[in-house]
This record gives structure tokens, sequence and C-alpha cells, in this order.
């Protein structure tokens, strides 16, 4: 009788053991599940961001090449100029203006999308000032900051325009001799 005691015990004893066992695996295994789920749901956010920014890239390079189509067509040119009672040089100068701030906005919601990391987006926002500051941008974008966003509207306003105090220091600084202006990188448009 002793000997079958000692088997329902061992009988008993390895059930909790493997019943031990597998719950601990399930533990682990709906761990692994929760990890991996959060690794897809993550890459499936940064795909549509990345869908976005490509989108939004896209809109923007149709939107200039439609105008450069017109830019470089003189004939065209002159014809949608006179129709419409603009000043030819006046529009292809806003047209241009146009283009370089529309690059800004690739730059920034592919930044805002995390396509470009924060230590490019340095650099990115260095050459963005020094497009800022040449008038025509300006001037185009006083007339068409409404229509961007509220978020893209701050950064250009408050990370890259130059703003009174910026240059009252540039100014009042008389050791410095270099004209922020004249030392620009030149910006060039790529078709």
């Amino acid at each position: 009788m002793s000997s079958s005691i000692e088997v329902g015990v061992f009988a008993d004893l390895l059930m909790v053991a493997i019943t031990f066992i597998a719950t601990v695996a399930n533990i682990l295994l709906w761990f692994t599940t929760r990890a991996t789920l959060k690794v897809l749901v993550e890459q499936v956010r940064h795909q549509f961001a990345s869908s976005y920014s490509v989108a939004q890239g896209d809109v923007i390079s149709a939107h200039r090449e439609l105008f450069f189509g017109i830019l470089n067509n003189p004939l065209l040119l002159k014809s949608f100029t006179q129709a419409n009672g603009l000043d030819t040089k006046a529009w292809e100068i806003e047209k241009i203006s146009e283009f370089l701030i529309n690059q800004v906005l690739v730059g920034y919601v592919n930044f805002k999308n995390a396509i470009i990391s924060e230590i490019y987006f340095e650099g990115f926002k260095q050459d963005a000032r020094s497009l800022f500051r040449y008038q025509t941008v300006c001037q185009h974008w006083a007339r068409v900051r409404d229509v961007h966003s509220k978020d893209f509207r701050q950064f250009v306003e408050d990370e890259l325009l130059l703003h009174e105090s910026d240059t009252s220091e540039a100014k009042a600084d008389p050791s410095s001799t270099e004209d922020p202006l004249v030392t620009n990188r030149e910006l060039s448009i790529v078709r």
C-alpha cells in the first residue's frame, strides 16, 4: 500500500511540476509575444509615417515639376503671366521662393516622421536658417504662412527666422565684420 501512495504522490508532484513548467513557459511566451507585437506596431507606425513623408515629397515634387515646366518654357511662361496679369520676373522669384519653403517643409515632415535623425536635422536647420535670410523667401513666407500647419509655422518662426534680438546682437558686436547675408552658402534648386 505504501508503494501505491508513493506512486500517487510522485504522480501528483510530477503533475505540479509539469503545470509549473507549462505556466512559466506560457508566461514567457506571453512576454515574447507582447514584445514582438510592440515591435510590429512600431514598424507599422514608422511605415505609415514613412509613406506620409514620401507622399508629401511626391506632391511637392509634382508641384515643382509643374511650375518648372512653365518657368523653362518661355512661350508658356509669357502666355501664363500675361493671362494672369503677372510680372514675369516677380512670378519667377515667387515660385523659386515657394520651392525653397516647400523643400524645408519636406525636411521638417521627414524629421517629424523619424525619417531623418536629429543629428542630421541640425545641419538641415542651419541650411534652412540661411535660406530664410533671403528677402524674397521671407516675403513669400509672410504671404503663405497661414496655409501651412501650425507646427510647421511654429518651427519656421521659432527656429529659422532671424528675430530682432538676433540681428541686434550681430549689429552690437563690432568685432564681427562679416555680413551674415553675404556669407550664406549658395542654395540651388535641383531638377
